[in-house]
């Protein structure tokens, strides 16, 4: 299984351990694919199909989460502070109300264009080392996102890096 699979199916997952304990439902994961990401069905015969994306909070955090760049290592950190300190750098630093809230309305934004059939959700995994209580944004987010075609009729929903919390951005007919 490649690395994307890897991850896609960790978050689904981690999401569905939270979704079934919300909703007292008992989706699996059946199949994972490339759009949606993820097929799955509950007990019942009924489907649950899974769109995943991450998030992160600057760029290239996701590569570096992947092992793929050091610009979070505790050197490059080091450094930029020197040059902080210098005044040949200004300081670097996430807020959940700027940056990453428009992040994670990008990677919505970008995946509602799209349409991936009936039973469909969106799983938004914020892989921030940071555990944001997106319920503080949610209704930010909800006036910056143009949801005229939502094809997430079983909603879009964020999940935590720890995959401990889930967060719906619109829940869905569930």
């Amino acid at each position: 299984m490649n690395e994307k699979k890897q991850i896609e199916q960790s978050t689904a997952e981690g999401f569905l351990g939270l979704f079934n304990a919300r909703f007292g439902t008992d989706f699996k994961i059946v199949k994972l694919e490339d759009a949606p990401d993820v097929r799955c069905q509950d007990s019942r015969g009924y489907e649950l199909n899974l769109e995943i994306t991450l998030t992160e909070d600057l760029p290239r955090d996701i590569q570096s989460a992947l092992g793929r760049s050091n610009h979070r290592s505790v050197e490059v950190l080091r450094e930029h502070n020197k040059k902080v300190a210098e005044g040949k750098a200004d300081p670097r630093f996430s807020s959940l109300s700027e940056n990453v809230l428009a992040r994670v309305l990008e990677r919505i934004t970008g995946k509602v264009l799209n349409r991936y059939g009936a039973n469909s959700a969106l799983v938004v995994c914020d892989i921030s080392g940071v555990d944001w209580d997106w319920d503080l944004a949610i209704q930010e987010l909800m006036k910056k996102l143009d949801l005229k075609r939502n094809p997430f009729d079983k909603g879009i929903w964020i999940v935590n890096s720890f995959k401990t919390k889930l967060y719906a951005v619109i829940e869905g007919n569930v």
